[in-house]
């Protein structure tokens, strides 16, 4: 595994810095492929926006995107981790200061291509409006939700509101099928919004957001998960009480395009 850190790793700093102490920040996780960033567009623009909304300043883009290549081989697939934090190692809940800090970990791609067998979690995701769509680093939620999975069959969970409304998984966004058309949970009130759905968006793939209950499931033809490690993957059933059709023709069409803006760069 390779790192790279815009700060002198040091006790003061490692252990004082706001993202270890109050999770004051956010990260990206990004696919590159033999020397490039497939997604580069999509990873930077929700990083400037979601910078902006915790109140911190915009990274330089191109120093970010350079460095990642050069910790990286030119051949293979690996996994880049770019954390940004705010800049201080002030005592207490209020930040000081709009200046960040970040930091890059670079590790091979061995995400999991097995079937997936999925369950609901018994872990609800809390509902705050000015998180939501962030990939912050307040990650406990989705710990616990993993965590329950040990030892179990499943390799993943379907997360609820207090409400029931199904809003994602513990590490993917939700794409269900009616119709050969696309639908969303909506992510108002919590819930990451996936690179994967925005490129999803960005390639004329019509998506629309609504509320969808845990009971509504069963009036949807297809069920898609995806992020931007393994793209768009088809669940066929949910614990054997959800039942899903193959074969549809708009998720075939999804895969292509993906296949094909990967392995395009």
């Amino acid at each position: 595994m390779n790192f790279y850190a815009t700060f002198e790793i040091n006790p003061e700093n490692f252990l004082n810095n706001r993202a270890m102490a109050y999770g004051d920040g956010l990260f990206e996780t990004m696919l590159v492929m033999n020397g490039s960033i497939p997604l580069w567009g999509f990873h930077k623009q929700r990083l400037q926006t979601d910078l902006t909304r915790l109140g911190l300043n915009k990274i330089k883009e191109t120093e970010v995107y350079h460095k990642i290549l050069s910790l990286c081989p030119n051949h293979g697939e690996f996994i880049a981790k770019l954390v940004v934090f705010r800049s201080t190692t002030h005592r207490g809940y209020q930040g000081n200061t709009k200046n960040n800090q970040w930091y890059i970990s670079i590790s091979k791609n061995q995400a999991s291509l097995n079937k997936l067998k999925i369950n609901f979690s018994k872990i609800t995701l809390s509902r705050q409006k000015h998180l939501t769509g962030i990939k912050h680093l307040n990650r406990l939620e989705q710990v616990l939700a993993a965590n329950a999975l040990i030892n179990s069959k499943y390799n993943d969970a379907i997360m609820l509101d207090r409400k029931n409304n199904i809003i994602e998984t513990i590490s993917k966004n939700i794409v269900l099928i009616k119709n050969n058309q696309l639908f969303t949970p909506e992510l108002n009130k919590c819930g990451v919004y996936g690179v994967a759905l925005r490129w999803l968006e960005a390639n004329n793939f019509h998506l629309t957001w609504k509320n969808i209950n845990q009971k509504d499931l069963s009036t949807f033809d297809g069920l898609l998960l995806c992020n931007s490690i393994t793209g768009f993957r088809e669940v066929r059933n949910i614990k054997k009480q959800f039942h899903f059709e193959q074969n549809i023709p708009i998720i075939a069409d999804i895969k292509k395009k993906w296949f094909e803006s990967i392995n395009s760069v």
